[in-house]
């Protein structure tokens, strides 16, 4: 796994647990809206929506905890190895990017270029620096 496949990763884990959490969220309405609306007195038979969509409900939580936990983990490995590159500027131009999730032109804000072309010259040698941790190496 190159330096850019890893750090991509690990940009990528963000956005999937924000899918997951904002599909979490929508269970949780329809099952709050079904618990409202199921309380007629009729008597029913079988398992009820409202117990399926519970169901749901607990395995995405579980998929989502463990995805958060890897995400954290990988966030840790690629921060220490960051953290081990000499120059601020690279260090900075990875982790404002892979870390925090910024945009090409908000990490050039942050770091006081106007240029985001500058910033592109510095991720490449950035990743050049950027020592794959060894857990995940393939």
């Amino acid at each position: 796994m190159t330096a850019k496949q890893f750090l991509q990763e690990v940009r990528r884990m963000d956005r999937r647990i924000d899918a997951r959490q904002e599909r979490l969220d929508r269970i949780r309405e329809r099952l709050e809206a079904g618990r409202r609306s199921s309380v007629t007195g009729m008597p029913r038979g079988g398992r009820s929506d409202w117990a399926d969509t519970a169901d749901r409900l607990i395995d995405l939580e579980r998929r989502v905890n463990g995805a958060i936990r890897e995400m954290c983990r990988m966030k840790r490995l690629a921060a220490e190895a960051i953290g081990r590159i000499e120059d601020s500027r690279l260090r900075d131009v990875l982790e404002y990017y892979y870390i925090d999730g910024m945009t090409w032109e908000q990490v050039a804000e942050a770091m006081g270029y106007s240029d985001p072309r500058f910033v592109f010259r510095l991720h490449g040698r950035a990743l050049l620096a950027f020592v794959v941790p060894e857990e995940v190496r393939e």
